[in-house]
């Protein structure tokens, strides 16, 4: 019973084995550094460079994703996340989003802790 429970919810999505966005301390979210922007040269770069896994329904969407994180854990360090602002917030788009319109974006990382790291852990 336990495995058809655990398969079921594996395959409704509830269960997840990685977060996008580290869980912060309440009010710890801040900015690390200016807004900053990706050309559409930089976006098909990181396209040609790591292309696109089989099945994502949206490429351009992965793409703008995973490049402005990647930017940003380079910048400042690997708890750092971007926060896409524009052209869209790709999330609530009426119009598919498309590499050649670049993206802007926010660098964010928590400055109290990650909510579960034991403080010896994250002093490491």
């Amino acid at each position: 019973m336990k495995r058809v429970l655990l398969t079921a919810l594996l395959a409704l999505g509830c269960v997840s084995t990685a977060q996008a966005v580290p869980p912060c301390w309440p009010g710890s979210v801040v900015n690390v550094g200016p807004a900053q922007s990706l050309s559409p040269a930089q976006l098909s770069t990181w396209l040609a460079t790591y292309g696109v896994p089989a099945g994502v329904s949206d490429p351009h969407a992965y793409v703008a994703f995973h490049a402005t994180d990647q930017r940003c854990k380079a910048l400042y360090g690997s708890g750092a996340w971007a926060q896409i602002t524009g052209p869209y917030t790709l999330t609530n788009m009426v119009n598919s989003y498309n590499i050649s319109q670049g993206v802007t974006f926010q660098c964010k990382k928590c400055s109290g802790g990650v909510i579960g790291v034991p403080i010896e852990e994250k002093a490491r």
